[in-house]
Order: C-alpha cells, then sequence, then structure tokens
C-alpha cells in the first residue's frame, strides 16, 4: 500500500505538500541541529534556541529519548519569536529510518496559541473573580488545601482572614452599582497591597473578601496584617469624582487551632468577623478571643 501511494504522489508532490504546509518540521541530527526545516519556521535559529528557556529543560530531555532511545513524544511548548512574540506549539518527535542515509529523527509541530489562550480564559473564568480579578472561593479551597499540606509536613501555622466592607450596601443605595462595583475593584486592588508576597486575597462574593496568610510565628504577625487592610481601606476614595469613605469588619482564624480544614477555618473566620461587625465595626476579632478591642 505504501508503495502504491508512493508512486500515485510522486516526490515532487510531498515537497509541495511540505513547503506549502503551515506546520513546522525540523529533521535533525544527534545534536539537535536541524538537517532539513521546513518553510513554515525559517527563522534561521535551531530547534533548542527558539524554545522559552522554561519549557527547554522538557524539551531537551524529551528530544535526547527520542534520539538515543528511539521513543516518540508529544508536547507543548512556547516558541520565541525574532521579535520576541511568543507562540505555543504542540510538537510531535519520532524517528525517521532512511535506506540511504541511516535513522535521523524528526519534529513536526503546529501551532496552537489561539487554543492556549482560550484555555487561559477559561481558567480565569473558573478560578478567578470577574469584576476584580482576584482568586474566587474556589481557587482559596485549591490554595488552602495546598498550604496545609505544607503546613502539615513542616508543623507550621495557618491564617484566614475573614472580611466586609461596612454598610456597603449604603454605597450602592446612594451611588448607584457602577459606582459599587468601582469601589469594590478598588477596595481590592488595597488589599492585595497591604499583604506580603505569601499571602493570597481571594473575593469570596459581595463585598467580602479573604486572605490566606502562610509563614507566621505569632498571632500578632496576623494583627498586623489586619491593622494594615483596615488603615489603607480607610482611606478615601476617590470614585467617579465622588469622595467616598468606608471601613471594615474583620476577623481571623488559624489552623490547626480553630479548624482543621478549609470549610471549618473558613466558619470560624466568619463568625469572628461578624463579632466584630456586632461589637460596633471598623474592629478586628480572633476567633479563639471575641473579646479584643478595636484595631
Amino acid at each position: 500500500m505504501e508503495n502504491r501511494m508512493h508512486d500515485f504522489f510522486p516526490d515532487r508532490v510531498y515537497r509541495a505538500v511540505v513547503r506549502q504546509s503551515p506546520d513546522w518540521l525540523w529533521i535533525l541530527n544527534d545534536a539537535g541541529v536541524p538537517l532539513g526545516v521546513s518553510p513554515a519556521h525559517q527563522t534561521g535559529q535551531t530547534l533548542f534556541a527558539i524554545v522559552h528557556e522554561s519549557d527547554l529543560p522538557d524539551v531537551q530531555e524529551a528530544w535526547f529519548a527520542l534520539w538515543r532511545e528511539r521513543r516518540p513524544f508529544i508536547l507543548m511548548f512556547r516558541s520565541v519569536m525574532p521579535d520576541g512574540s511568543l507562540l505555543w506549539l504542540e510538537a510531535k518527535g519520532y524517528p525517521v529510518h532512511s535506506d540511504e542515509d541511516g535513522v535521523h529523527a524528526a519534529i513536526s509541530a503546529r501551532e496552537i496559541t489561539h487554543y492556549k489562550q482560550q484555555e487561559e480564559r477559561l481558567t480565569r473564568l473558573a478560578y478567578y473573580d470577574p469584576l476584580t480579578g482576584l482568586p474566587n472561593r474556589r481557587l482559596f479551597q485549591d490554595r488552602f488545601m495546598q498550604a496545609m499540606h505544607i503546613a502539615k509536613r513542616y508543623h507550621h501555622k495557618l491564617g484566614v482572614i475573614y472580611l466586609d466592607l461596612d454598610d456597603f450596601k449604603r454605597i450602592n443605595d446612594q451611588y448607584g452599582h457602577s459606582i459599587g462595583d468601582e469601589l469594590l475593584n478598588a477596595a481590592a486592588s488595597r488589599l492585595s497591597h497591604s499583604v506580603r508576597d505569601p499571602d493570597t486575597v481571594c473575593r469570596m462574593g459581595g463585598d467580602e473578601f479573604v486572605v490566606l496568610v502562610q509563614q507566621f510565628d505569632q498571632p500578632e504577625d496576623v494583627a498586623k496584617i489586619g491593622r494594615r487592610i483596615s488603615d489603607a481601606l480607610r482611606q478615601p476614595f476617590d470614585i467617579g469624582g465622588n469622595q467616598i469613605r468606608i471601613s471594615s469588619s474583620i476577623g481571623a482564624a488559624f489552623y490547626p487551632d480553630d479548624g482543621m480544614d478549609g470549610e471549618a477555618l473558613l466558619q470560624c473566620a466568619d463568625n469572628a468577623m461578624y463579632a466584630s461587625k456586632q461589637l460596633g465595626k471598623n474592629q478586628f476579632r480572633f476567633f479563639a478571643n471575641l473579646e479584643g478591642g478595636p484595631l
């Protein structure tokens, strides 16, 4: 069958197909140097030279396994173009046997940048709040589970800070929901700038936010973060030409003292936040000590 197909399509047809194909094709020697390159990839660079540095180890490992062990592979990686732009490629590597020239290897690839961008958009919809860009409840749970695994292994503490904006309904009623949305977005930005690099700020919905606090020694370290958040949110917001002032009620809970899983710890922190609101708003409470004073 293969011979009949070859007779039906002479070599010049195969060459024309390769020249006109939008896919990339490299025929390589054992050093990864191209012996032949399809016109779709005429950048003047070797295969390894165009691979993004973060993806290069995986590509090199797959290539050496192909060359030494004749092991085919399918791999996705980013390619750096001469103008600095990035393309996503899905590559397939396979050995090539030739009666005349012995054994070589080939890698064919197609561009999948559009599909990766779509995948990233879907991921953001699933894991990030569309208004503020902050992680949502689902991503909080994922990060909490990862952080808890590390905390259990190394006997670290975790903290959860739960807060909401005091009297936020009044803002919506007085200025309208579009101003309220801008205020939430601005408040989320201030929150993000009030925490440390290891911490994660999430929007749980409405005007409620959660901070996952890692790498601290004493409860006072978490209280300091709470005070920074409160101070940042009390500064006036200039939204649509309106000077808007708000405050926040904040509660905190700790793993393993107050809860052994994400939902339990969230509930404890939520209860502490509710106690802050009941005791006058613009306050901070630990779940284990609801007699604390204002920030």
